[in-house]
């Protein structure tokens, strides 16, 4: 039975949780939860509740063989991944199941998200116990396959902001290095599909930081880069296709990577730029990657995190998202808000750091990463001093 790498455990009570490989082809897992608490997949967003020692058996499915059952006069589209999940009844407290779309537009309606089960018998929708920033919640859940719908009403379709990312890979080759850019909905099995892809054509993934706006279903993007590059096609549209299907990309071609190059997706409407990365020749690596450190399981006498403590409290601003991708995982509700409450952004950092003192490693790790995300030129500029002897 194969075991998946660190980063895709789940996060316990008592620290990591190992999963099996079922399937890989079919993306089939099982978990033994150990003791009754509350447990997340970083990777997939997928978080339990459970009561007792439960093992838990879950697939990524799409929702292709499904969507002839619903009704187009419902109204409903995808607004999350779909899993089968199997557990013994009564032992799950509640499931979150993950959603891509932005709260904050003003034509979110929670009232209008539902769950989707599909059972012999059909579809059958259930109203969640409530919904959150990227979680749909069932207390006391029966499993089949399941998925978060959102009733979206003609009129408002093209106003519903969604949470995306920016997938960038590449692959080195004698005269040239080329790029595959994806702009999708931050929907695991669609990143899983993508990077399964990948991987097979010996594309390597750099880590760039998130679209800077909210993006709508429908949208049209155009990419450019700031020299000399092959970019086919220029255009591309925000949209859900399922993970089965081949994902729109565009190839970006160019010469040996002397110096920095700028990436950037801008909004064909108005031309507002909604992400832009810089690709360094430090990026580039042979297919056979490396984990980020402080990731790789290797002990360690001080986590990066400790420290980098000063410089990052001096350095970072973009405190918000970071809390964001904490938050329910390693800060609760009221530690959320006590940090939001400092008044400046150092403030806010030093007061996450002093929730820190009593984090085992692994909420560590997840801080890091968070940082890697949204803060990755602080986190390679500290790495890059490390690595030369610097303080």
């Amino acid at each position: 039975m194969e075991t998946l790498m660190t980063k895709d455990e789940f996060l316990g009570p008592t620290g990591h949780v190992a999963i099996e490989v079922i399937d890989q082809e079919k993306s089939m897992y099982r978990v033994h939860f150990p003791t009754a608490g509350s447990y997340h997949w970083p990777n997939t967003d997928l978080h339990f509740v459970v009561r007792r020692p439960v093992t838990i058996e879950i697939e990524f499915c799409s929702w292709d063989p499904f969507l002839d059952m619903i009704d187009p006069e419902e109204n409903l589209t995808v607004a999350g991944p779909l899993f089968d999940i199997k557990a013994e009844p009564g032992a799950v407290a509640a499931v979150y199941l993950p959603h891509f779309v932005s709260l904050q537009g003003e034509y979110v309606d929670i009232s209008q998200f539902h769950v989707a089960h599909f059972k012999e018998e059909g579809m059958l929708l259930e109203e969640p116990a409530r919904v959150e920033a990227c979680y749909t919640v069932l207390e006391n859940p029966s499993f089949s396959p399941m998925g978060v719908l959102l009733r979206i009403f003609p009129i408002a379709r093209n106003f519903i902001s969604i949470n995306s990312i920016v997938m960038l890979y590449h692959h080195l080759r004698p005269n040239e290095i080329n790029f595959h850019l994806y702009l999708i909905p931050n929907d695991c099995t669609i990143r899983k599909a993508i990077d399964d892809e990948e991987k097979e054509s010996q594309f390597v993934q750099i880590r760039k930081p998130p679209p800077q706006a909210e993006l709508y279903l429908g949208s049209r993007f155009t990419v450019s880069g700031s020299k000399k590059m092959e970019i086919m096609p220029q255009e591309l549209e925000l949209c859900y296709r399922s993970p089965r299907k081949t994902q729109v990309y565009s190839e970006i071609s160019v010469g040996h990577l002397e110096s920095n190059v700028r990436l950037q997706i801008k909004n064909k409407e108005d031309g507002t730029v909604v992400w832009e990365a810089f690709v360094r020749p430090g990026d580039l690596r042979p297919a056979a990657a490396l984990d980020p450190p402080g990731l790789t399981g290797a002990p360690r006498t001080t986590h990066f995190v400790d420290q980098y403590r000063a410089q990052l409290v001096a350095r970072v601003t973009s405190v918000d998202p970071i809390l964001d991708r904490l938050l329910g995982k390693v800060l609760s509700e009221e530690q959320y808000e006590i940090i939001r409450a400092e008044a400046t952004k150092q403030g806010q950092m030093r007061k996450l750091f002093s929730f820190s003192r009593s984090w085992d490693r692994a909420c560590k790790d997840r801080l890091y990463q968070a940082l890697m995300d949204i803060e990755p030129y602080i986190i390679k500029d500290l790495l890059g001093n490390r690595d030369s002897g610097g303080h």
